[in-house]
Order: C-alpha cells, then sequence, then structure tokens
C-alpha cells in the first residue's frame, strides 16, 4: 500500500475514533470463487467428522449464494456467521496461549477466540469479492481493559468506517463504537503504526517498517498448508485461485 494511502487510513481512524483500515494482503484472499468438487468436502468430512463437513458446505453456499449481495448484506451475514461460532481460549482449545488459527482449523474445530474470528470473517468476505484494500484488522482495548482483534470495513475515502466484532452482534460504524480504543494498525507488508490517544486525540506515535508478525506469518504459512492437503480432492485445482 502506497504511503498516501495509509494517511487516508490514518485519517478517517481519526474520525471514526477507532483503530483505522489496513490493507492486508493475503494468502486467505481470491478474487473469484470457483465451487469446489464434491469430493472436498467427502474428505474434510471423513478427516474431520460430518459436522465439520456441514460447516465447510454452509459457509461455502453461503458465498456462492451472496456474491451478487449489496456490501452490507455481505457484512451481516458474515458477522453473524463467524460469530456463531464459540468462543474458546486458545489455552483450551490449542492448548497454547496466543495461537492464530486459519478458517480451515476455526470451522473444522468449531471453535476460536477474536483473533480467529475476524481472520475468518476477512477470508469469507474476500471470496465474495470485497476487495483486499477494503479490509483490514484493529487491534484496540475494550472499556474493560481487554486486548481485542476486530475486523474493518471502508469502502473508499468517503465512507463510513464499518466494524466486525464477535463481541457485539451488529455491523457498527466508527462513531457508533465508542466503546473501543485504538493502539495500533499493523499491515501485512511489515508496516506498523504505533497510536498516541492523548488528549483524546489520536495520531501517530510511530511508524516502522520491515516487521514480521510471526503469528500472522505463520497462520498464513498454516492456510496454505491446508488448501494444499485438498487440491487432489478438487481436480488438482487450487481451492482458492488466483491467490
Amino acid at each position: 500500500m502506497k504511503f498516501s494511502a495509509c494517511n487516508s487510513i490514518v485519517k478517517a481512524f481519526f474520525v471514526f475514533s477507532i483503530l483505522s483500515l489496513v490493507v492486508v494482503s493475503s494468502v486467505f484472499a481470491a478474487h473469484v470463487f470457483v465451487p469446489w468438487e464434491d469430493e472436498v468436502f467427502v474428505a474434510i468430512g471423513k478427516e474431520h467428522g460430518p459436522e465439520a463437513e456441514k460447516r465447510i458446505r454452509k459457509i461455502m453456499d453461503i458465498i456462492l449464494a451472496n456474491h451478487e449481495k449489496p456490501v452490507m448484506e455481505k457484512l451481516e451475514l458474515t458477522n453473524d456467521f463467524l460469530n456463531n461460532i464459540p468462543w474458546i481460549a486458545d489455552s483450551d482449545l490449542w492448548k497454547r496461549e496466543d495461537y492464530w488459527a486459519t478458517p480451515f482449523e476455526t470451522l473444522t474445530t468449531f471453535g476460536g477466540d477474536c483473533e480467529d474470528m475476524a481472520i475468518g470473517k476477512y477470508a469469507m468476505l474476500r471470496l465474495m469479492g470485497i476487495p483486499d484494500d477494503a479490509l483490514g484488522f484493529a487491534y484496540v482495548e475494550t472499556r474493560e481493559k481487554e486486548r481485542h482483534l476486530v475486523l474493518v470495513f471502508k469502502e473508499n475515502e468517503n465512507s463510513p468506517l464499518y466494524v466486525l466484532d464477535n463481541q457485539n452482534p451488529d455491523v457498527l460504524t466508527g462513531p457508533e463504537r465508542k466503546d473501543l480504543l485504538a493502539i495500533y494498525v499493523f499491515q501485512n507488508d511489515g508496516k506498523l503504526y504505533i497510536i498516541d490517544n492523548k488528549g483524546g486525540k489520536r495520531s501517530v506515535k510511530k511508524e516502522f517498517t520491515g516487521r514480521r508478525f510471526e503469528k500472522w506469518a505463520t497462520a498464513k504459512e498454516r492456510a496454505r498448508e491446508n488448501r494444499k492437503k485438498y487440491e487432489k480432492y478438487n481436480g488438482g485445482r487450487p481451492l482458492f485461485p488466483n491467490d
């Protein structure tokens, strides 16, 4: 993302009182979703059980059925679907303190925390045709002083910023989410923006480049492995073309 685009994003953050949009080019993304062969779902069911197979089939049906729907419908459908996944702490589900699961892992295990649900929403929206530069992740603090990750959407510089949050059933605009305090923005290309909230005004305190976000990077690597494993059941075709 160009620096001028970053400035627009940060300005939106100041206006809407929430950590602003980040552009994240991800291996989860795909511009055109091609329906999978039935053998893929059958293989998933054999390995992870019939309920996991049903969940994967359902999310793919939603993606196909709503690819041409208005953006707000896509946001609401995605938020609803992923928010129905039970919240389970990483220490209980993965026996680790902070594990960022892939969308496949979240759906097959049927559980996850805020990072897992935000990543799942990102992947689902990308597959429904939402542009990558309209989506991003925001690391925030709640009124209860809990560190939290949400997905944000902003169609263009003049449009509202919307927040998709597993702690809130509604897709609300930034001004409506005054309960969230911004902490930082991170980007897939290694850029990091630390936010200063002093005096009720927000500004970029520090900027860094070339940073490797280990949990994000390893989640993407596992996502590649997830997809590669089932390509042979999809006629040898990638599950998510063009990514």
